[in-house]
């Protein structure tokens, strides 16, 4: 990779940061109604997926469900990444100052992870240190356990889909939980250990209410009023482990693989800068593009560079500046990586079995494998 001499840099970026500013300019109410419309979709999606339970169609059931529930993080990720903070007319319920903050949770985002907890940990400490040792979303350092392991690459394969299937549970609620002012640390062996004071968060506000609320009180509503209650708890389970799988498949590969980069601690001074801008570009990549199908799909995740190039966009801005920014980089050259999601679940699971590494570097242009 060769590094922009920096005149050709300092313009690369102004131009991207023009991008960006014409992308906020241009936000308007019509992207709150897209966003709005998207949050419709996910609350008949859950309806129609009891319906489907009481119709014994278990399997559709299952499936909508599970679309509804992507939606929901789908519109907490956005939404708490202030995207539509800045359009004029936005009821307050829909800042991120608001959205699914306090007792909002229950109507907003009712999950296993805390909002207040998950806004730190990914908005701030992953967007913030994007491919450092100090990014709590670091594939290749949370996975080396996994790498390590003296297995055949098969075996690991199981044990990561098998992690896939729950990882919203048994890693991603812990893990924000961690990072928190006054927490500690959940790691496998203290998971369950309610002495300390995140894991009495972790099970008492989010996994007993969630649990109670799905698992308990909704198969016993179908009970009393259709004698399905069994049906609708195993629609519901069914539902949780296709949710996790998808969103693992679209989240976990977007800043893993053998031809991205992960750096060194990054210097106060530098962050903000014209490198920082760089390194978000060669240590993301984008997925399939183009169509409101493929990016509802993908959580509009599938925009990964242009989302941590400008965090705090409304969801539909990025499909209207992903052709310009990825114009751009071609143009001076700059390293942007699109690919189908299949693809980067490949290259993921190589890193994550240990079979491949990611690049190193302590600056961008600096290459040490």
């Amino acid at each position: 990779m060769e590094q922009l001499s920096k005149t050709n840099l300092t313009q690369f970026v102004n131009e991207l940061k023009a991008i960006g500013k014409a992308a906020q300019d241009n936000s308007s109410k019509r992207d709150y109604w897209h966003m709005r419309f998207i949050g419709w979709q996910g609350k008949l999606a859950f309806i129609a997926g009891l319906a489907a339970c009481y119709y014994h169609w278990f399997i559709a059931s299952s499936l909508l469900i599970a679309w509804s529930l992507m939606i929901n993080w789908l519109l907490m990720h956005h939404i708490g990444h202030g995207g539509y903070n800045k359009i004029k007319g936005v009821p307050k319920r829909f800042h991120s100052k608001h959205y699914a903050i306090g007792w909002r949770r229950l109507l907003d985002w009712f999950d296993w992870i805390k909002p207040e907890a998950w806004n730190y940990e990914h908005n701030y400490l992953h967007h913030s240190f994007t491919g450092e040792v100090k990014d709590p979303d670091l594939v290749e350092e949370n996975l080396d356990w996994l790498a390590n392991m003296k297995l055949p690459a098969f075996l690991k394969l199981v044990i990561l889909l098998l992690f896939a299937f729950t990882w919203k549970i048994s890693y991603y609620s812990a893990r924000t939980l961690s990072f928190g002012r006054g927490m500690n640390e959940i790691t496998f062996f203290n998971f369950i250990d309610i002495r300390q004071k995140s894991q009495r968060v972790m099970w008492f506000q989010l996994f007993l209410p969630y649990l109670t609320v799905h698992f308990i009180i909704l198969p016993l509503l179908f009970e009393y009023f259709f004698s399905l209650g069994w049906a609708m708890f195993y629609c519901r389970l069914g539902a949780e482990l296709l949710h996790n799988l998808h969103t693992f498949i679209i989240i976990v590969p977007n800043h893993s693989g053998d031809d991205l980069y992960r750096y060194q601690d990054i210097p106060k001074t530098e962050r903000g800068g014209e490198q920082y801008f760089l390194r978000q570009i060669y240590g993301s990549a984008n997925y399939s593009t183009g169509s409101e199908w493929i990016d509802l799909s993908h959580m509009y995740l599938n925009y990964q560079i242009e989302h941590h190039l400008f965090p705090q966009l409304p969801m539909r801005q990025y499909r209207i500046i992903q052709p310009q920014v990825k114009a751009l980089c071609q143009q001076y050259d700059v390293h942007y990586i699109q690919q189908s999601v299949w693809l980067r679940l490949l290259k993921m699971s190589q890193i994550a079995v240990g079979e491949k590494h990611m690049l190193r570097s302590s600056g961008v242009g600096s290459q040490a494998k």
